[in-house]
């Protein structure tokens, strides 16, 4: 799923955990799976499912 920054920041992430096992949001940009289709637009994707629809970058 193609999604911008700041709405990346807003959904969770499945590997990151609280201490009660709770999900913590995506850390976008400072997590080493992020991969950005168009820097200049601020789209991009979490690598950890593979290419999406449309990241033809």
């Amino acid at each position: 799923m193609l999604v911008h920054v700041d709405d990346a920041k807003f959904l969770f992430c499945p590997l990151l955990m609280t201490h009660d096992d709770r999900m913590k949001m995506c850390q976008v940009t400072q997590c080493m799976m992020w991969r950005w289709v168009d820097r200049e637009k601020g789209t991009g994707y979490c690598g950890m499912a593979g290419k999406p629809a449309g990241a033809d970058a």
